[in-house]
């Protein structure tokens, strides 16, 4: 899945964008994931004799733990750069450019790198641990650093992204309530009169305030109402050289209200969902594991050792950490319609491609 992600955004010039370099850089830190950190638990399974190899040990540890604090701040990262695409929209594009996103990147790495440094300097160790089947970072042996990187690697991420996607979820539900009353005043208004079967209330709608805004050459205008004027007065009123901007935006919001079954209808119900599962995703892989770091280390603290997490949990939680590298690129990317689409472009280049290159070869043996 992250192979996948890598190759459509290299080979898709339409997701050269801000948005899809961030998208890259988690399937990279996930795919390292993949290449760097399961394989050494597979093979610890079979067999533990490499870890007798003190520096490959040591050097397992500290990259599975900074590929691993470089995925969930990237998934922050994902998170604020959403947030701000919604909240910030006008100013996003000159805020949020091609090279400040790649210094993003660039800080995300270092920051993974330094704070996972410590147990290499002796804050902390890196040792194999039993029910992990992987060498890694010794979290019952010091509580401080535990306490640190449990706040660092996952309470203020877990924090970003809650707020970042309630916020989004929260605005769209408005933005759509918005746009669906004012298709209903469009629909309406052009009709010459109310039905009669209509209640008060919905002919009262046609009067009350409203206001339109346009986006033409960079620049918004704004066509407001008054207290009982309706729309189709507003836009008899509007002056000659906002008059055709206005009844275009105003007929496109009837066409769409007049389709008698549209799908869109449903995307921010699929978009809401698709968040709620990436929120859900994120605090079940990882919500376990900092627990049973945090329990390790405390006991270890108070009572010299740890023996109240059982092994089975320590391996799940373990584990189930690691399976959040695997969804990442469902959620992220795959499900994404941009991709898909992407994905279907791609497809459609390689077939091409290759029914080039035999039927070529066929025609030529042909030939001979």
């Amino acid at each position: 899945g992250n192979v996948l992600v890598i190759v459509i955004v290299a080979a898709t010039k339409t997701l050269h964008a801000v948005t899809s370099i961030l998208i890259l850089n988690l399937a990279v830190s996930d795919l390292l994931v993949g290449i760097g950190v399961m394989p050494f638990v597979a093979m610890s399974i079979i067999n533990t004799g490499w870890v007798h190899c003190p520096v490959l040990c040591l050097y397992v540890g500290y990259s599975s733990t900074v590929y691993c604090t470089v995925s969930v701040l990237t998934l922050a990262a994902i998170a604020l750069d959403r947030y701000y695409s919604i909240m910030d929209c006008l100013r996003y594009s000159s805020r949020c450019t091609l090279w400040r996103t790649s210094a993003v990147v660039l800080w995300i790495w270092l920051q993974a790198l330094v704070i996972c440094s410590p147990p290499l300097l002796g804050w902390s160790s890196v040792s194999y641990v039993v029910p992990m089947y992987n060498c890694a970072i010794t979290w019952a042996s010091t509580v401080s650093y535990t306490a640190f990187m449990a706040a660092l690697i996952y309470l203020m991420p877990a924090v970003v992204i809650l707020f970042c996607y309630a916020n989004i979820i929260r605005v769209a539900r408005s933005h759509a309530r918005r746009i669906h009353s004012l298709q209903d005043s469009v629909q309406r208004s052009r009709s010459p009169s109310c039905p009669v079967d209509s209640s008060h209330q919905n002919c009262s709608n046609l009067h009350r305030p409203w206001s339109v805004t346009c986006h033409m050459n960079n620049e918004f205008e704004s066509q407001t109402s008054k207290q009982g004027e309706n729309i189709s007065q507003a836009v008899r009123e509007a002056p000659k050289q906002q008059e055709s901007k206005v009844r275009g935006l105003l007929s496109i919001l009837a066409q769409k209200n007049s389709q008698p079954s549209d799908p869109n209808h449903q995307q921010p119900h699929h978009g809401a969902l698709r968040l709620v599962l990436i929120i859900s995703a994120f605090l079940l892989c990882w919500t376990p594991y900092i627990c049973v770091a945090l329990v390790q280390a405390t006991e270890t603290a108070i009572t010299g050792q740890s023996t109240l997490v059982p092994d089975s949990a320590i391996t799940f939680s373990y584990w189930l950490m690691l399976l959040n590298s695997d969804v990442n690129p469902l959620l992220y990317a795959l499900l994404s319609q941009r991709f898909q689409i992407a994905l279907q472009g791609l497809w459609h280049r390689i077939r091409a491609h290759l029914c080039s290159l035999f039927g070529t070869e066929w025609e030529v043996r042909g030939d001979g």
